[in-house]
């Protein structure tokens, strides 16, 4: 098996330039050509590097933990794309795991993290966690970002522009000529939706629409949440002509509770969702969504951690580009 020291002598460096080269040093000063060199030999020498041998140099455990709510919630993909591919060029490993609801165990971010086992941690909340149970459970001795959440105290965190989304969808609903429109709110202790919410609120005032108190339901992220909201939204003795659903799970269940009830979408009823998956286009009628940069804004929390590992101090940052943009389907049609 070819060593670094194998690599450097093919390459004509020296050991700590092969090394630096190797390990995506990218503050190095070292030129483009030599750089090829490097990469050229460890090809042609099929170097594997021992990552063992630089996390006990570095002290550090060479990987970092994605932590959310349910592993195979479609929606985090891009979230763990973006991350893994910040993580590639530093030889970073990924785990992806999922927090218990706090009441079952609030230590459990600490027994998924071990004793050393990872860096640091990129944590989507989940709308189980108060701020309260939050902050108990990132109380770690490793940074946290927290990914598309903020929490008052704690600095390290990257979120989207929840605000610029409402506006996204409501601006289609508005164009297709509603003027009566509803919204299912997310989990109402999560800072995500409380943005979204206040979104819904401010924009409908802005374009001169009625804010129908009725007409707003909190629900959850998930499917069986926006069905339930769904179903009490069309028990009001008046309904909106349109829904905004602040997560594309919930409008599934949505979709599903409304026809279901015997209504017609999008004849009767124009259904828009918050965040896209693919599942949105596997449903009947299929729901236009607008579709958040998360995979941009993954790689952003994953470099912030990285950069901090590094050195460089945790910021709150909010990803708007590429901008929020609409994924027209099938659920949403002009009123009539």
């Amino acid at each position: 098996m070819a060593r670094l020291q194998d690599v450097a002598q093919r390459a004509q460096v020296s050991l700590s330039v092969a090394s630096r080269v190797l390990n995506r040093d990218q503050g190095a000063r070292i030129n483009a050509g030599t750089r090829q060199r490097v990469l050229d030999a460890a090809e042609e020498l099929k170097y594997v590097p021992d990552h063992r041998a630089r996390a006990l140099r570095l002290a550090r455990a060479g990987a970092i933990a994605l932590v959310v709510p349910e592993v195979n919630n479609a929606i985090f993909g891009n979230l763990h794309a973006g991350v893994q591919e910040a993580c590639h060029d530093s030889a970073t490993a990924v785990f992806v795991a999922q927090l218990d609801p706090p009441e079952e165990d609030s230590g459990s971010l600490a027994r998924v993290i071990g004793n050393g086992r990872v860096d640091g941690v990129i944590l989507q909340r989940s709308e189980q966690y108060s701020d309260d149970a939050l902050r108990t459970a990132i109380g770690l001795d490793i940074p946290v970002v927290l990914f598309n959440s903020t929490l008052e105290g704690h600095v390290g965190s990257v979120a989207m522009d929840d605000a610029e989304s409402v506006r996204v969808g409501l601006d289609h609903l508005v164009g297709l000529g509603h003027r009566e429109i509803g919204f299912i709110a997310g989990a109402e202790r999560h800072d995500a939706a409380v943005r979204r919410l206040a979104a819904f609120r401010s924009l409908m005032i802005g374009y001169g629409l009625a804010v129908r108190e009725d007409w707003i339901v909190p629900a959850g992220w998930e499917a069986p949440a926006g069905a339930a909201a769904m179903t009490e939204l069309l028990s009001r003795s008046e309904r909106p002509t349109a829904v905004l659903v602040a997560s594309v799970n919930a409008s599934i269940g949505a979709l599903s509770a409304a026809l279901a009830a015997g209504v017609r979408v999008p004849d009767e009823l124009s259904l828009v969702s918050i965040h896209d998956t693919w599942q949105a286009n596997y449903v009947t009628p299929s729901i236009t969504t607008v579709a958040m940069p998360m995979h941009a804004a993954g790689h952003a929390a994953a470099k912030m951690l990285l950069d901090h590992l590094g050195g460089t101090p945790l910021r709150d940052d909010v990803i708007n580009e590429p901008a929020a943009r609409l994924v027209l389907r099938r659920s949403t049609a002009a009123r009539g």
